[in-house]
């Protein structure tokens, strides 16, 4: 489960830095190589649930996990002003505690 959660969290994150609103780089990532690198992180992580959960419940924890990741980011960007690298680590470690203290039942 931390695999996945990491894995989706990058994929998340290169969407996120994409935008032109972010301000954690001086300027946002190409969208083509951003979303390509995102919806091959959504199959991954749906590939790696599906040896624990069915096909469809694999999907929507992805989907889940996606839009919960998105809010923390944006939640956390915009209450704490810092650079990338301690804005990332630290939403990281925040999924990777929620994950591992829950478990796989928490989302």
């Amino acid at each position: 489960m931390s695999v996945t959660i990491v894995v989706l969290w990058i994929g998340c994150l290169i969407a996120f830095l994409s935008s032109k609103h972010q301000s954690l780089l001086a300027k946002p990532l190409m969208k083509f190589f951003s979303i390509s690198v995102f919806i091959t992180c959504l199959m991954a992580c749906t590939w790696l649930l599906m040896a624990s959960y069915n096909p469809i419940a694999s999907a929507l924890m992805v989907l889940a996990f996606t839009m919960l990741i998105w809010l923390s980011l944006v939640l956390q960007l915009g209450h704490i002003k810092a650079k990338l690298v301690p804005f990332s680590c630290f939403n990281l470690i925040f999924w990777l505690a929620v994950v591992q203290l829950g478990g796989q039942h928490v989302a």
